[in-house]
């Protein structure tokens, strides 16, 4: 549901952390979620802490098909513009 992932969205950024956040990276959702891509840019827009960092949104990783291995506690890079996105892993 939207509303799960707004609040949990909102939990990410409430974390002490989350200040030292450089980028977002969020995974295709299942379609059984019903989120479609306006509704997650609605909810992106609703956080004004996520206006002055990159947010990459429908990567094929996660639950859904095709499925990649996205490591957790690496390093990244992340680079987008309205024009192009790119996400490349560094180290993990």
């Amino acid at each position: 549901k939207s509303s799960d992932f707004d609040r949990n969205l909102q939990s990410l950024i409430h974390l002490p952390d989350f200040s030292e956040v450089k980028g977002i990276v969020i995974g295709r959702f299942q379609k059984e979620s019903e989120i479609t891509n306006g509704l997650l840019t609605q909810i992106i827009k609703t956080k004004r802490e996520l206006n002055n960092i990159p947010v990459l949104a429908n990567i094929d990783f996660g639950h859904t098909s095709p499925i990649i291995s996205f490591p957790v506690g690496g390093t990244c890079k992340v680079e987008a513009t309205s024009e192009s996105q790119s996400l490349r892993i560094i180290e993990h």
